[in-house]
């Protein structure tokens, strides 16, 4: 009970002196709010005007308003609400991009080579594409803004994205079971950063042997399930394809033939480099001739380099050429 009361005691004059600023704080406020400052006649430039005398009180009012106005809190910025994102874990984006390579670089070439009907347990048979029957039931009308439509049920969406999501929520019933997801294999085709190939990318992860061996050992079993070695067909696209793109997954080969492409595109640089300044050349020239005729004319009889009758048959030929075209030195001058 001592304790109790001496720790009351104690606390009494903390409260007492918190309650006094708070006071002094309001009469200080108030004082100001009731201040009136002593005012005084100026000569202005449109006559004699009244203005007040900065008194310490004024200047105190001044001062405490700024602090409020820069304590008071600043309006919350609108709240960003971001997007709802695929849940399944085979990426559509990428299997598009997947899709792209292996129609132009295997099933393309396999279907103009006779080999159209693919073997069961083939992972690269389009019917067996976990997205493919999806990517077909979508359309993009370009009329009044992008949008995309769905086959399947006729809804209409602004983006791709959004068209995507309502694929997979209503409609994962359309997949084929054992459906394959393509995008395993986008290290095949080079093309698990974006779709451009051999080209070195700002920010790409460093190349792992072990991630190559792994997509190097996929590419050779699907290589042996797609194209069997019993029919001669087949051998000879199983041989193309494996050491196409089965035997080169490796990361030093990979980067020997980045380096490879830069060097195969210099010499078109250059090329077009060249093209452009031989171009510039002449017509720079072209533009001379044009406007110092008469001194290029005259510069050649001086030298003996032109009969002055020559130089009078260029002249008249220069000038009926003009005619027609109504192109007069001096006006254009």
């Amino acid at each position: 009970s001592l304790s109790g009361s001496s720790g009351r005691a104690g606390a009494r004059p903390v409260a007492q002196k918190r309650t006094g600023a708070a006071a002094a704080v309001r009469c200080a406020v108030g004082a100001m709010a009731t201040h009136r400052p002593p005012l005084r006649l100026e000569r202005r430039r449109g006559g004699m005007a009244v203005v007040p005398v900065a008194t310490p009180m004024l200047l105190l009012h001044l001062a405490l308003s700024l602090k409020l106005a820069s304590a008071a809190p600043s309006k919350a910025p609108a709240e960003v609400i971001p997007r709802t994102e695929m849940s399944h874990p085979c990426s559509r984006s990428l299997s598009r991009t997947v899709r792209k390579q292996l129609e132009r670089e295997i099933l393309k070439p396999a279907q103009k080579a006779g080999v159209d009907v693919w073997p069961r347990g083939c992972p690269l048979d389009p019917a067996r594409d976990l997205w493919g029957k999806h990517e077909k039931q979508k359309s993009r009308k370009r009329s009044s803004g992008t949008q995309w439509s769905c086959g399947i049920c006729g809804k209409s969406f602004k983006s791709e994205h959004y068209i995507d999501l309502h694929m997979e929520r209503k409609h994962m019933n359309e997949t084929p079971r054992g459906g394959v997801c393509i995008a395993d294999y986008c290290e095949w085709f080079d093309t698990c950063q974006g779709e451009t190939r051999l080209k070195k990318k700002k920010g790409e992860p460093a190349c792992d042997n072990k991630t190559m061996a792994q997509a190097r050992s996929s590419c050779e079993e699907a290589m042996i399930k797609c194209f069997p070695l019993d029919q001669p067909e087949s051998r000879k696209l199983n041989a193309k394809f494996t050491k196409e793109l089965c035997r080169v997954l490796d990361c030093r080969i990979r980067e020997e033939q980045k380096k490879e492409h830069h060097m195969d595109m210099m010499p078109v640089v250059v090329l077009m480099i060249l093209i452009i300044l031989v171009c510039f050349m002449f017509f720079s020239l072209m533009v001379c001739c044009v406007d110092y005729s008469d001194d290029i004319l005259q510069a050649l009889v001086e030298s003996g380099l032109a009969s002055t009758s020559l130089v009078k048959k260029l002249t008249k030929a220069r000038n009926e050429v003009r005619k027609p075209l109504g192109y007069d030195r001096t006006k254009s001058i």
